[in-house]
């Protein structure tokens, strides 16, 4: 069984605090204010495009994404010291820009300043990237969630190539033999459950 973080406790922390420590792994959240993020098929290629811009630039590794009409969930690590904060700010405030431009509005596009979680163990990473994977399904916008165009659940399973998609941590974690298949087994069993609820429904709303 392949380690990430060596052993520690498991557990996860809700920080109030806005600093990121390099390698370490953040689920980060942001929602519209009251709104849809994403209309059209283009929103959500523009967003995607700039998440790869962004991830690169600051040093971002996203490990797992999933781009919801009203929120986005990223999985990432952090490279380097306090870069996270810079990421989300040029990452929202340039699609916040474009969105405006594109669809004749003005004001806030997202809700606030956005969540974020520290992952500080190995079994919540994976059970996490499995969350954000079932988001589409859990929310009834597809049936299965590789079916979704708009995650990163279709790189895992090697129906589509993304270039910025470090799936390493999570596949790891599973047999030498078939790590693909193992990990779809692993969602799988969990797609009709999350329907139902949420590990993380609280925090969300």
């Amino acid at each position: 069984m392949y380690s990430v973080f060596g052993g520690l406790t498991p557990k996860c922390i809700m920080r109030q605090n806005r600093f990121f420590q390099k390698d370490y792994y953040y689920h980060l959240i942001n929602r519209g204010n009251n709104q849809d993020i994403f209309l059209f098929k283009r929103d959500y290629k523009r967003f995607t495009s700039k998440l790869e811009y962004y991830s690169k630039k600051f040093l971002i590794s996203i490990v797992a994404y999933a781009l919801i009409p009203n929120h986005i969930h990223l999985l990432v690590k952090q490279g380097s010291e306090g870069t996270v904060s810079k990421f989300m700010q040029s990452l929202t405030t340039s699609y916040a820009a474009y969105f405006n431009n594109k669809h004749h509005r003005t004001g806030h596009l997202f809700q606030g300043r956005f969540k974020h979680i520290v992952v500080e163990t190995d079994d919540y990473l994976v059970h996490l990237s499995r969350y954000i994977h079932l988001n589409p399904s859990s929310a009834r916008l597809v049936s299965k969630p590789e079916n979704y165009p708009w995650s990163s659940y279709r790189c895992y399973l090697d129906l589509e190539e993304t270039n910025f998609i470090n799936k390493k941590p999570i596949l790891d974690y599973f047999s030498i033999k078939d790590k693909v298949m193992d990990y779809r087994e692993f969602v799988d069993s969990r797609i009709d459950y999350q329907k139902e609820i949420s590990i993380q429904k609280l925090f969300l709303e």
